[in-house]
């Protein structure tokens, strides 16, 4: 195909802009979802992850079989006894995620609350990412009491230091301390976040008792090695760590928890630790985009069936002066390659501005978001999938016309006969495809849309209107001690409940519905001291909080009482959801669990329940309540009941404007201590909504694509419906004049293009039935085969079908026989 036959084909498309400008943006809005999605897709899911040797690293962790625990982390001593003893593995290192308070430069300004991450020394080599700037952490700097050192982004060194040099070995206040940098990250070391700038050395006691599964562990696979054989050395070697650590925590031996929680090391690729969660959805996106610009084709490839019908005449001139067959289906390669070319670039512009759309205001629950970009990998799949299009939209017309004698053309003046009808066939053919697809999408669009409506409904067990939430972290450097920080809570909620327009005030370790402070403890009633000697009793949720909480969050008490006011709270006391009371002991009412006492570690303290609250889903809306324990935040003259919480959520339910309110709290929190910032402040409206943002990304996308494919599939029936009467013009004028009814007329016209959409129907539920197991994970009080949903997609398709159908029966119905038989 040479230059020539392109500059032909360009001046034949702009010789019918109707068409060119009609197939050229349907084409763009295929090439542009189809485009920005691969952007995505590759981006998070493709891309290797940006570290030395990404194959070889592992996510480590442990299944838990008997309390169904899938996911639990590294402790102190797992990670330790890995380290020591496995072979398999070139390095391992664990983490924590978090953030910390960061004083302004030279002390002037807002102290800010940046994104941290808490590591080991191992994790920098593990993952062979190498310092710009500096060093990284040495083992010294990873031992109690060792100097206080940090690592930063390279975006703060930027931002805060101008990209001075010499900034290695400046000072910075961290949580209030005073740490030394040492080195600075590259931009594209974002571990284990997008958002971390700070890194910590961990600096763990291995004399230190265990603790809890609370850290993320990643290790590095030594050449030729399995994640399988690493995991299988794992198993074997983790029941040492009884004679390397045998105690776990107090009153609990580190035996006990291997006998009772039986813990199974788990080792995956680091790329699935990584994407696991979201792979899923991505991937249904994908299919979504990918039926888009199907129907997108099919509609293109109808409208170039129907240009070539009307251009029969002037294709058989060509033919009688000698233009060989294969020229012929040469021009239609060429306006086809023009046509799908110009739309391939506008469809990457497209993209472009909607994948910046989506990572500045995208979900935070997709994992490396920040990656995603329109790169040179987008742009040659831009290329292949335009030049499969131009192939394809090219073949199927340039077939039809390279079977049809255009000869008869002249001859026959143009008159439709077995031919039309066969390419009328075909194009019936491609609406059906239309229409199946568009169902496919639109069903699952439907079910979706059915699920955010059954998520809305669901009773969170808490009332989030009008209530505000701000975070708070106190720092160990200025308050050293629980009862400092139980004083510094006191005050603080004394002075924000007198605000105006405050009607009740809380502050707590866990806000419904997010990730911060999940805490998770067995819970010992001591009237069956014996019913969990050989198990580990079921999880609660553990909670600090204070009485004014319930009332903030409008969380109900069911039975007794709720704690006193911050500063005369006692820590021996605790309050249990129902949900604790009727696994416990089988009481709805929270009557029988009031008095009643447990500890949360077999030698621990006792606490005495005082209260009973209504459940609420802690985890999310579609998860049921989970089993929840509320401790105050106190300090008791025991010590064994000395408990306080340093970084805290403020909620505030309030009749004035929210925000005016959230300004009133945090200058509180200024004048009491103008060091401390504050972050995540939303509304619990917003804390909501956000629970839900997958889900919602999810429907919006399909929902988007359900509406193109269905616009789409709605103007190729109407192409189709319309050419078929002006085909049929001289039989209808026949018709009409041997007595037929304008009516039956168009009511034949519509029950045609109602039946052309019933075959597609047809077809679409069939597919559906294939697909709508990828769905069943995203579903929620709705089932994937749910009739209502499905018969309502078909009906709304057969109601635009007969639409579609309509106005082009109408036309049909008002042809002048004898008009329509001068023109033949």
């Amino acid at each position: 195909m040479s230059a020539l036959h392109l500059r032909h084909a360009w001046r034949s498309l702009r010789r019918t802009p109707v068409f060119t400008v009609t197939a050229a943006l349907t084409l763009v809005i295929g090439f542009g979802a189809a485009i920005a999605i691969f952007a995505v897709v590759n981006g998070v899911l493709l891309r290797p992850l940006p570290y030395g040797n990404p194959d070889r690293l592992v996510g480590a962790w442990h299944d838990l079989p008997p309390l169904d625990l899938k996911k639990a982390n590294q402790t102190a001593s797992t990670y330790l006894t890995y380290r020591k003893l496995a072979r398999t593995i070139e390095g391992i290192g664990i983490y924590s995620e978090g953030a910390a308070n960061v004083a302004a430069i030279g002390g002037d300004g807002e102290p800010q609350r940046i994104a941290a991450s808490w590591i080991t020394v191992d994790v920098i080599p593990v993952l062979q990412v190498s310092p710009i700037l500096g060093r990284a952490f040495t083992d010294e700097e990873d031992r109690p009491k060792a100097p206080d050192v940090v690592l930063i982004s390279e975006s703060m060194w930027r931002s805060r230091f101008g990209a001075d040099p010499r900034a290695i070995g400046r000072t910075m206040d961290v949580g209030g301390l005073t740490r030394q940098i040492v080195g600075v990250m590259p931009r594209r070391f974002r571990f284990p976040a997008a958002e971390t700038q700070l890194w910590l050395p961990m600096q763990l006691d291995p004399a230190a008792l265990s603790g809890g599964f609370n850290y993320n562990g990643v290790a590095r696979l030594r050449s030729g090695v399995s994640a399988t054989d690493a995991q299988r050395e794992f198993t074997t070697v983790l029941p040492r760590i009884v004679e390397l650590f045998p105690n776990f925590a107090p009153g609990v031996s580190t035996q006990m928890l291997m006998d009772q929680a039986k813990p199974t090391p788990v080792l995956v690729p680091m790329h699935t630790d990584v994407t696991g969660g979201i792979a899923k959805t991505l991937w249904m996106v994908a299919a979504a985009a990918a039926l888009v610009l199907l129907v997108a084709c099919a509609n293109v490839t109808n409208l170039i069936l129907v240009r070539a019908d009307g251009r029969q005449r002037e294709l058989a001139v060509r033919e009688a002066l000698g233009a060989g067959r294969a020229r012929v289906m040469l021009h239609f390669l060429a306006e086809s390659a023009v046509l799908t070319a110009v739309a391939g670039i506008v469809g990457f512009g497209v993209a472009w501005l909607a994948v910046r759309a989506l990572v500045a205001a995208g979900p935070v629950q997709i994992p490396r978001l920040a990656e995603v970009r329109v790169d040179a990998a987008a742009a040659l799949f831009t290329v292949a999938i335009v030049v499969l299009v131009a192939a394809l939209c090219a073949l199927i017309p340039a077939l039809r016309i390279g079977r049809a004698r255009l000869s008869n053309a002249l001859r026959e003046g143009g008159r439709g006969g077995t031919a039309g009808r066969a390419r009328q066939r075909i194009r019936g053919a491609l609406v059906a495809a239309q229409v199946a697809l568009a169902l496919v999408v639109l069903a699952g669009s439907g079910l979706l849309l059915r699920s955010f409506q059954r998520l809305h409904a669901v009773k969170p067990g808490f009332d989030p209107q009008n209530v505000s939430t701000l975070w708070l972290s106190l720092p160990r450097s200025r308050y050293v001690n629980d009862s400092a920080t139980a004083r510094f809570y006191a005050q603080l909620m004394d002075r924000v409940s007198a605000l105006p327009g405050v009607q009740d005030a809380g502050v707590t370790s866990r806000l419904p519905l997010t990730s911060n402070g999940m805490n998770q403890n067995p819970f010992y009633p001591e009237d069956d001291p014996t019913s969990f000697v050989n198990k580990i009793p079921p999880l609660q949720i553990f909670t600090t909080t204070d009485g004014g909480y319930f009332r903030a969050m409008g969380i109900p008490l069911i039975a007794g009482r709720v704690f006193d006011r911050l500063g005369v709270q006692r820590g021996s006391e605790a309050i249990i959801s129902r949900k604790t009371a009727e696994q416990f002991w089988k009481d709805s009412t929270g009557q029988r669990a009031l008095g009643k006492r447990f500890r949360d570690l077999p030698g621990g303290p006792l606490y005495t329940i005082i209260g009973v609250v209504g459940n609420a889903r802690d985890t999310a809306l579609a998860t049921p309540p989970s089993p929840t324990v509320y401790f105050p935040q106190a300090v008791d003259a025991n010590p064994n009941f000395s408990q306080a919480a340093r970084t805290m959520a403020v909620v505030v339910r309030s009749a004035a404007d929210p925000a005016s309110v959230t300004r009133a709290v945090q200058r509180v929190v200024r004048e009491l201590d103008p060091t401390l910032p504050t972050f995540d402040v939303r509304s619990m409206r917003a804390v909501f909504s956000a629970s839900m943002a997958q889900l919602t990304f999810t429907m919006l996308i399909l929902g988007s694509a359900a509406g193109v494919t269905l616009l789409l599939g709605a103007i190729g029936l109407y192409g189709v419906m319309a050419y078929a009467v002006t085909l049929r013009t001289r039989e209808l004028g026949v018709r009409i004049a041997l007595g037929a009814q304008p009516r039956s007329v168009a009511a034949m016209i519509t029950k045609q293009g109602i039946a052309l959409t019933a075959v597609g129907v047809a077809v679409g539920l069939a597919l559906f039935t294939l697909a709508a197991g990828f769905l069943r994970s995203f579903l929620f009080g709705v089932a994937a085969s749910d009739p209502a949903t499905l018969i309502g997609a078909s009906l709304l398709l057969v109601g635009i079908a007969g639409l579609a159908s309509w106005v082009p029966a109408r036309r049909a119905a008002r042809v002048d026989p004898a008009e329509a038989l001068r023109a033949e």
